[in-house]
């Protein structure tokens, strides 16, 4: 057999077990992490998407791992430049992720406040503290990104003065 083909296809076919096992891995960890933090239905949703995102996109990052280092095996060098740069971009996107699971954890921590508080609008205030919190660290995780986030925050603001109006009234 042709070695030059067969030990890049062994490397393409070990990073796609290693990538499959490494998701599996995470999305187990991450339901048990659910579970054991006991979030609000509100935010659990969010953050079961959330981490399910996460585990798949640490999987294929390993397994472009192991794609970079078989196709600089082979020779294809211009296809391990678009490779190196998508790696080179990641510590954004898992940083944005972080800023967006610690709003989720703010949020929940404000509701574990005021569990023993009760007044006549707790929940209708609750769900817009939710919102308020949550976007905010959305918007920061896009801005760290990179992305124009200007509309958003027109929206945003308009968002918020409407809920300011339907609270004074």
């Amino acid at each position: 057999m042709n070695e030059e083909i067969l030990y890049p296809a062994l490397l393409i076919i070990l990073g796609v077990l290693v990538g499959t096992t490494v998701i599996i891995f995470l999305t187990r960890t991450s339901n048990y992490l659910s579970r054991f933090f006991q979030f609000y239905p509100e935010s659990k949703g969010i953050l079961k998407i959330s981490l399910r995102f996460i585990s798949w996109f640490v999987g294929i990052i390993i397994f472009l791992l192991f794609l970079r280092l078989a196709l600089r095996m082979i020779g294809l060098d211009f296809t391990t430049q678009f490779i190196e740069q998508f790696l080179s971009i990641l510590p954004r996107y898992v940083t944005a992720v972080i800023i967006v699971l610690s709003g989720a954890y703010i949020s929940r921590l404000i509701r574990e406040r005021t569990k023993t508080d009760n007044f006549k609008f707790k929940q209708h205030l609750l769900l817009i503290m939710d919102f308020i919190v949550n976007m905010t660290f959305i918007l920061t995780a896009l801005l760290h990104i990179g992305m124009d986030i200007t509309v958003f925050l027109e929206l945003y603001k308009v968002i918020l003065s409407v809920l300011g109006l339907i609270l004074a009234f």
